[in-house]
């Protein structure tokens, strides 16, 4: 009955984050045509999820066409692999993209709102799962992005980490790493949580099958051997100039190049992507007094501090992007807002930067 009750709250805000968002789309293709003119690749004949196809889908549906090359590199494999199976039965790899991406963002929703429902309650839980959908550029856990697969493989480790059920946890956090780089970070969520629960100690057993989620970088590692004669191309192709010579620098050395661009260019975007990430910093600052679990703490942390740490000479960078997938900050989002009488004023707010952020994203517009 209780689960029941949990799929008709997750199901519901669900549902209304797609509505409104064929809604925006309806809106910028044909209403705003005249105004917001669309640029757009043509990859699908369907207008809906032509407008959700820009920029890294594109990467994800050639590689799951086409497979690996140097350029290429960068983009961790289980998503175009999954993309690649499921086109077998589907037999069109966008349809597959888009029901990959969103099947994870409700599974990703569902295992918040549980956790987060036993941690707190269920209004906090539904706060935190509003927050999440429409957060300004949350468009991409329903494109063709890794975001929603990441979130759904990451809030499944943790959820069955709770639930003793540790082989499963491991696995899911196998997948993650081989989602994105910043699965990795979930070896060390994972290893205090051996320590929390174990009393403050460390099962052997447990933390040796960790060494696992770190490991599973030899697959990646080894398709790129075979196809581009570097395996550790997912790094090093990175830093040259078709990438920008992504490197990593001190903390937020690349948003202060992001504010002289703005400051000396007048790239407005730049003040955008760094706003964005000083806000979500302030977030994570004021986080520990509502997030009980300090596991989350962890990859709340380390999953800032990586892409917050990165510089691309004259380049966005992507923050407003990574920073989605970072869960915790919703929850001390959702406390903050419910303890300062603030939820229908943020919801307003956040819904109307969210319609506009995904309108521009539907005509083609660079948002992160």
């Amino acid at each position: 009955m209780i689960i029941s009750e949990d799929l008709k709250r997750v199901s519901f805000l669900y549902f209304l984050n797609k509505f409104l968002i064929i809604f925006l789309i309806w809106l910028a293709r044909d209403v705003l045509s005249p105004i917001l003119p669309a640029a757009v690749d043509g990859l699908h004949q369907n207008v809906i999820l032509d407008s959700l196809i820009h920029w890294d889908a594109g990467w994800f549906l050639r590689i799951a066409g086409q497979g690996y090359n140097f350029d290429s590199a960068p983009f961790f494999p289980m998503f175009p692999f999954l993309i690649r199976t499921l086109t077998l039965l589907t037999g069109d790899n966008v349809i597959s993209g888009f029901i990959i991406s969103n099947a994870a963002l409700f599974a990703a929703c569902y295992f918040l709102y549980r956790m987060v429902r036993d941690d707190k309650n269920e209004e906090i839980a539904t706060t935190t799962i509003f927050i999440m959908l429409f957060f300004p550029t949350a468009i991409f856990f329903t494109s063709i992005y890794s975001e929603s697969l990441l979130l759904a493989f990451v809030l499944g480790s943790f959820y069955y980490a709770r639930q003793g059920k540790f082989t499963i946890a491991v696995a899911l956090a196998v997948l993650a790493t081989l989602t994105r780089n910043l699965g990795v970070v979930m070896f060390f969520a994972l290893l205090y949580h051996i320590y929390k629960t174990n009393g403050g100690r460390f099962d052997l057993k447990k933390t040796a099958l960790l060494f696992v989620i770190p490991a599973s970088l030899l697959i990646f590692m080894a398709v790129l051997w075979h196809t581009t004669g570097d395996p550790m191309a997912f790094a090093s192709s990175l830093n040259r100039e078709y990438w920008g010579f992504r490197h990593f620098e001190y903390p937020g050395a690349g948003q202060l190049l992001n504010l002289s661009l703005f400051f000396y260019n007048n790239e407005f975007y730049s003040l955008f992507e760094s706003g964005m990430a000083f806000l979500f910093l302030f977030l994570i600052l004021n986080s520990y007094k509502y997030v009980q679990d300090k596991a989350f703490m962890i990859f709340l942390v380390l999953g800032f501090l990586i892409p917050f740490s990165t510089v691309v000479d004259n380049l966005p960078l992507g923050m407003p992007r990574y920073i989605i997938v970072l869960f915790p900050g919703y929850i001390a989002l959702a406390c903050m807002l419910h303890k300062h009488n603030l939820v229908h004023i943020y919801s307003i707010i956040t819904v109307f930067v969210f319609s506009t952020i995904t309108v521009l994203f539907a005509v083609g517009r660079w948002i992160s």
